[in-house]
Formats: C-alpha cells, sequence, structure tokens
C-alpha cells in the first residue's frame, strides 16, 4: 500500500480513533510489530508524518508492513484487521517519538490531547470536527498564535 501525502495525517488520526477499540486486544498483541521493529524504525516513520513524504518514507513504511503482516498472520487477522493494524503501528510509534519531541520543546502531548479531544480517556473523532483541509489551518494558527505571543512577550 503506497501512502499518498493526503493518506498520512487521517492515517494518524485512524490510528486514535481505533486506539479505543484496539485496546480489546490484548496488549501483547498490539506490541507484536512494536518489539519486533529494528531500532530507529519508529524515528523514520515519524519523519515520514511529519514531512507527509510517502516516497522519501516508503522504505520505512514497507518495513513496518513487513511486520504488522507478519504478526497479522500470527493473529490470523482479516485483511481489514491487518490495515488496520497497520494504521494502528504508524501511529503508534509516530506518537511515541513526536510525544518525546514534543516533551522536549516544553509541549506535553497531553495539552494537544486535550485540546482536540484525542488519546486515553478522551471521545477520539477529531475527524468528525476537523476537514482534511483543516489541519493545515490549525497547524497555521498554531505558528500564528506562537508568532504573536512571541512578539508580545519581545515588545515587554
Amino acid at each position: 500500500m503506497v501512502l499518498s501525502r493526503r493518506f498520512l495525517i487521517p492515517a494518524a488520526v485512524c490510528a486514535l480513533l481505533m486506539a479505543g477499540q484496539a485496546q480489546a486486544r490484548p496488549p501483547e498483541a498490539l506490541a507484536c510489530a512494536l518489539q519486533a521493529a529494528p531500532a530507529g524504525l519508529d524515528a523514520r516513520v515519524a519523519e515520514v508524518i511529519v514531512s507527509r513524504d510517502d516516497e522519501r518514507g516508503k522504505p520505512a513504511l514497507d518495513e513496518v508492513r513487513a511486520l504488522t503482516d507478519a504478526c497479522a498472520e500470527d493473529q490470523f487477522l482479516t485483511p481489514r484487521q491487518r490495515d488496520a493494524y497497520y494504521i494502528y503501528v504508524i501511529g503508534r510509534m509516530g506518537r511515541d517519538v513526536l510525544d518525546a519531541r514534543l516533551a522536549a520543546v516544553g509541549l506535553p502531548s497531553a495539552v494537544i490531547d486535550r485540546a482536540l479531544d484525542i488519546g486515553p480517556g478522551n471521545a477520539n473523532n477529531p475527524a468528525a470536527k476537523v476537514t482534511q483541509g483543516g489541519w493545515g489551518l490549525i497547524t497555521a494558527w498554531i505558528i500564528a498564535t506562537a508568532n504573536m505571543f512571541d512578539g508580545l512577550r519581545d515588545l515587554d
């Protein structure tokens, strides 16, 4: 499966949406591909999500597909479940790495989780609130807001 630029952000959203459903599976089943992944694959997946460049990220995504297919085979997943597991693992790998990056710059991911009502214990349905074009607007708004408050702080 080749991911288009328009697929990567919805893929992450889908992973979040499926997180509540996926929790019904035993944790060791969900961890299969994560534990089998070579060191650094999670960081490469996070870079694909950040860059939204599926062509450059194809080798990493192909590695994830191979891992998830092997785990899916062992767990007798249906084709639909296999694809859902692939999306879950992409989201999980990306989120784990990006959580650490956000924390390193002083922005706990819990702030984002609360703002968008995603993550553990939340509705996990931002797709119903944010259209595809809306993600770019949200990113731009965050940048504009940060610039505005940086400017205000520097004016004092």
